[in-house]
C-alpha cells in the first residue's frame, strides 16, 4: 500500500481530533486574537465601564509608560496561554491566570479599604516587599494593582466569549471574596501585636489555616471544573 493511500493511524486520527477540539471545550484562541479582544475590552472599561473601571483603566490608557508596562507585561500573560495545545487547556490556563491576578492585586486593596495607619501600613510593606524603599514599594504596589486590574478585566471577559470557561462569572466572584478574606484576615493578624492579643486577634490567628485551606480547596475544585460555558452564556468567534 503506498503512503498515499495509507489508512491513518489511531495517533493520526487522535491528533486531529485534537487540532479540531471535537473533544469539547472552546476552539484555540491565536496570541494575537487574545492581545486584540484585550485591548478592545481595556478601551471599552475606559470608556463605559464601571466607575472602579474607568477609574483604573483610563488612567493607564492615557499614560504612554504605564501603558506599555502594561502592555508588555499583558503580552506575556497571552502567550504563556496561547501555547497551550487545546482550547480547554486555554480555558485552564486563563483561569489559573485569573487567580494568579486576584493575589497580586490583594495587598493594595487591603491598603486602600482598610486604611490602616502610618505605622502598619509601614509593616505590610517591609513584610511584603522586605528592606526596599517604603516610597518605592508603595508606588510598585500601585502599579502592580493597576496593571493586574486591567488584566483581569480583561481575562474574565475573554473567560466569557472566547475561551468560555463556567467558572467565569459568580464562582469567580466567590472566589475572589473567600480570598480577600483570608488575605484580610492574614494582614490583621499580622499587625496585631502578640503582647496585646485579645480574643478577637486570638479568634483570627486560629481561622487563619482553615480560611488559607478553604481557599485551596475551592481553587483546585474550580481549576478542575471542565471549560463549558455556563448557561446562558453566548461565545463569540
Amino acid at each position: 500500500m503506498s503512503a498515499a493511500t495509507a489508512k491513518p493511524s489511531i495517533a493520526d486520527t487522535f491528533t486531529r481530533l485534537l487540532r479540531l477540539n471535537l473533544g469539547g471545550g472552546p476552539p484555540q484562541v491565536s496570541r494575537s486574537r487574545l492581545v486584540e479582544a484585550s485591548e478592545s475590552q481595556l478601551a471599552r472599561a475606559a470608556r463605559s465601564g464601571s466607575a472602579r473601571e474607568q477609574q483604573i483603566s483610563a488612567p493607564l490608557l492615557a499614560n504612554p509608560k504605564d501603558y506599555r508596562s502594561w502592555e508588555s507585561e499583558h503580552g506575556r500573560l497571552m502567550a504563556a496561554i496561547a501555547s497551550q495545545p487545546t482550547g480547554a487547556r486555554q480555558a485552564r490556563a486563563l483561569l489559573s491566570t485569573a487567580f494568579t491576578l486576584v493575589h497580586r492585586k490583594a495587598l493594595f486593596e487591603y491598603l486602600r479599604d482598610r486604611a490602616p495607619r502610618s505605622a502598619d501600613r509601614r509593616l505590610l510593606i517591609e513584610h511584603f516587599h522586605g528592606n526596599k524603599s517604603y516610597t518605592r514599594a508603595v508606588v510598585a504596589e500601585h502599579g502592580n494593582y493597576q496593571r493586574s486590574f486591567s488584566s483581569l478585566l480583561c481575562i474574565e471577559h475573554i473567560g466569557a466569549t472566547l475561551l468560555t470557561h463556567q467558572v467565569f462569572g459568580e464562582p469567580f466572584r466567590r472566589y475572589e471574596h473567600l480570598y480577600a478574606e483570608y488575605f484580610r484576615s492574614y494582614c490583621d493578624s499580622y499587625l496585631a501585636p502578640s503582647k496585646d492579643s485579645n480574643d478577637s486577634s486570638d479568634s483570627i490567628r486560629t481561622l487563619l489555616p482553615y480560611l488559607k485551606r478553604d481557599v485551596l480547596d475551592v481553587r483546585a475544585r474550580l481549576l478542575a471544573m471542565p471549560a463549558v460555558p455556563a448557561p446562558g452564556t453566548h461565545t463569540t468567534r
